[in-house]
């Protein structure tokens, strides 16, 4: 009689153990999930028309089978990882090569030429010739000088183009005398602000993982309790 009741619970104790292995694989699945959503909401908020979002990733372990210490995470790499994390704190940006940090306005587009290397042209519909836009990738895209102008009385100072016209995208450009809207410019075109130049920028914190690890790891807690009810 022992042994039949020893067989017998031995077998539910198994049965148990599988079910609960795999009510808590499922639920640590839909809470990796959640945070992933999370962290990509956060990223969304905090970097505007960015691709930055999909770069997180999540997985669960042990992967492909069910165990009551299963785990899961949410994580991200590379170059995303060292952008995402300028959102996690405050954070004082400086220019790495002089006295000046360049914010681009509107006129100066998103995208510049690359520098040409010894013994290559670039033009900006070569393959491989943009760059994220810089003084230099506006000058070499467009051929416009850019005039230093420093704010008086200020912190402040302004490169901007003499000379053009806005074209598509409010973007500047050379000025044409030929065109649909050229007379708006007058005679010689006119002075636009291309880039803002300060010394520094201070950054606020715009995410908060944890936070976000804490509201998941809740829900995953109700979905263990969810799938056990079932």
């Amino acid at each position: 009689m022992r042994a039949r009741v020893g067989i017998e619970a031995e077998g539910l104790a198994a049965e148990i153990e599988k079910e609960l292995a795999r009510d808590v694989t499922a639920s640590v699945r839909e809470g990796t999930e959640a945070l992933k959503g999370l962290v990509r909401g956060a990223t969304e908020r905090a970097f505007k028309g960015n691709r930055l979002p999909k770069a997180w990733r999540g997985k669960v372990y042990p992967q492909g089978q069910d165990s009551v210490d299963a785990a899961g995470y949410v994580a991200v790499r590379g170059s995303a990882a060292a952008i995402i994390e300028t959102a996690l704190k405050a954070t004082v940006i400086r220019s790495k090569e002089g006295l000046w940090l360049a914010i681009p306005t509107e006129a100066a587009g998103k995208f510049g030429v690359k520098a040409a290397r010894a013994g290559f042209g670039t033009t900006v519909n070569t393959r491989g010739a943009r760059e994220r836009i810089t003084p230099d990738g506006f000058v070499r895209r467009t051929g416009i000088k850019l005039r230093f102008v420093r704010e008086k009385g200020g912190r402040r100072a302004f490169l901007v183009a003499d000379g053009a016209m806005l074209g598509p995208g409010r973007v500047a450009r050379q000025y044409s005398s030929k065109g649909r809207g050229s007379r708006l410019y007058g005679p010689a075109g006119q002075t636009f602000v291309v880039f803002i130049l300060v010394p520094q920028i201070t950054t606020r914190k715009r995410m908060d993982l944890d936070k976000l690890a804490e509201e998941a790891g809740a829900r995953t807690a109700g979905l263990i309790v969810t799938h056990r009810s079932r």
